[in-house]
């Protein structure tokens, strides 16, 4: 069964979401983390590697991305401020987004197309590993794709982080992320710390889950 209202990056809903973030929250301290931060990385990865000008001219993203309905993002800011700028998006609205705006969740849609940005505003909102909320988005890190006649600057959770929360939950999507991850932190010859995500796992008594990461960066490399 088809699953409704979900995407991957090269859908232009996914892509105009990303750029409301750009537009909307540069100024802000933030991070996108969750598997949309994962789409971003890879994506970014692969246009820098083979030097292209668009996430569509990406081969085979079908087929490598898992769909998803929305975005998470992580902030460090007043969230009263916070929907003041979701509210402002909303006065700004054109005539083809319909923006709705819900506690921790904001959408975009489209005729019968949605698309959710989902949003934290302080540790408890963060699963697995809420002690490293503000770590999260103290040391994200910025990444360039290009949008229509721009670059996005888009600011998202460092490799490490979205490897550490990934483990945290072990499902079968959650480990094809991982590997994607590895995948792309060696193509663009990023240090991957694998040390770091063993501590931060043994802080929040998830050791364990340091052997899932050893078996999947045993078979990438």
């Amino acid at each position: 069964m088809k699953k409704q209202n979900s995407y991957i990056i090269s859908d232009d809903i996914f892509m105009d979401s990303l750029g409301i973030i750009h537009e909307n929250f540069s100024d802000i301290p933030y991070a996108i983390v969750g598997g949309g931060a994962v789409q971003i990385y890879v994506s970014s990865v692969a246009i820098q590697t083979a030097n292209l000008g668009s996430v569509k001219e990406i081969n085979g993203l079908s087929f490598i991305l898992r769909k998803t309905g929305n975005i998470d993002l992580s902030f460090n800011y007043e969230p009263a401020d916070l929907i003041k700028k979701f509210n402002l998006i909303i006065s700004h609205a054109s005539c083809f987004y319909t923006f709705h705006s819900f506690t921790k969740r904001f959408v975009l849609q489209h005729g019968d197309q949605r698309f959710n940005l989902n949003y934290q505003t302080e540790p408890d909102d963060l699963k697995g590993i809420p002690a490293y909320y503000h770590d999260i988005i103290d040391t994200a890190i910025s990444l360039e794709l290009p949008y229509k006649s721009s670059i996005l600057q888009l600011k998202i959770a460092r490799p490490e982080y979205l490897v550490i929360s990934k483990l945290t939950r072990a499902r079968p999507k959650d480990q094809i992320d991982i590997a994607l991850i590895l995948k792309a932190a060696e193509m663009s010859e990023y240090p991957f710390d694998s040390e770091e995500v063993r501590s931060v796992l043994k802080s929040v008594n998830a050791e364990d889950k340091y052997n899932i990461l050893a078996e999947l960066m045993d078979a990438n490399g």
